[in-house]
């Protein structure tokens, strides 16, 4: 269907008295597929040609879905752009794989974009990225989730059979927000590493350790995504031409060179760590 740049036939209610940030706002919300900006899923590839992006397993719980399980994930592989792997990637276990990835494609590769009149950083957070799987790995999932007798075949035989949403509620995370406030993610990642050096012997060089370590990896996240973004901001001050806003944008600079790696002192901060923790979770 074209879409019709039509007066609506009834009017709807229209709000007064905003301020200018907010007026700025809601008509760019309303500008819908018009709107020149988006936070579209971007997909993300360590470049094997065995590699996948979508986890199927993630949307059991979205039965309207099963049907487009194959575009989906044919989709994603050939939009997914290569992500430069660091020295030893593949030696490392599984989790830690993962969580340097991740970490990789939130930190370089999505960009780090201030829209006009933004207070709080963190734009673009939609990813699909690579499941980090070895050639072995990648035939053993396969089998696991297409293969017979698989998760596959389950799902569609209790939804075939009227069971309805059989899928687990995966990804519908509350994040712990205030121990982030309260700490900052300097206080986890230095919680992590207690927990790593008084590991037993039985522990190290295991799955305890291997998980440990990619939480250790994972809980810095924030803190690099943070530093893209203070880099947009002392940027984006240069260039204005508005001193209130050139003024604005060095806070928004200052601010994300403290949380969410350094406990939150005011509402702003508060705000700006929990949201940036929200789009690194």
């Amino acid at each position: 269907m074209a879409i019709s740049d039509a007066a609506p036939r009834y009017a709807l209610k229209m709000p007064a008295h905003l301020s200018p940030r907010v007026q700025r706002l809601r008509d760019f919300y309303f500008q819908g597929v018009r709107r020149a900006w988006n936070n579209e899923f971007t997909a993300w590839t360590t470049g094997t040609p065995w590699d996948v992006q979508f986890n199927e397993l993630t949307f059991y719980i979205v039965p309207e879905t099963y049907t487009f399980f194959p575009t989906f994930r044919a989709s994603f592989r050939q939009a997914a752009r290569p992500v430069p792997l660091p020295a030893g990637f593949w030696s490392r276990s599984l989790p830690e794989r993962r969580a340097l990835f991740v970490r990789e494609v939130m930190a370089r590769c999505v960009p780090h974009e201030i829209l006009p009149g933004d207070l709080i950083a963190g734009a673009r957070f939609n990813v699909m990225t690579s499941a980090c799987l070895t050639r072995e790995e990648a035939a053993l999932h396969q089998r696991l989730v297409m293969g017979k007798g698989g998760a596959r075949e389950a799902v569609l035989w209790f939804h075939n059979h009227g069971y309805g949403n059989a899928g687990a509620t995966s990804g519908h995370l509350i994040p712990d927000y205030p121990r982030v406030l309260a700490g900052g993610w300097r206080k986890i990642h230095d919680d992590i590493e207690t927990r790593l050096a008084s590991l037993s012997e039985s522990d190290r060089g295991g799955q305890v350790e291997a998980q440990l370590r990619a939480m250790l990896i994972s809980s810095t996240m924030a803190r690099e995504v943070a530093a893209g973004y203070r880099t947009t901001c002392q940027e984006a001050a240069l260039r204005a031409s508005d001193p209130a806003r050139r003024e604005e944008l060095l806070e928004m600079a200052d601010m994300l060179g403290r949380v969410p790696w350094e406990p939150a002192r005011t509402f702003w901060e508060a705000v700006q760590s929990l949201w940036l923790t929200h789009c690194s979770s």
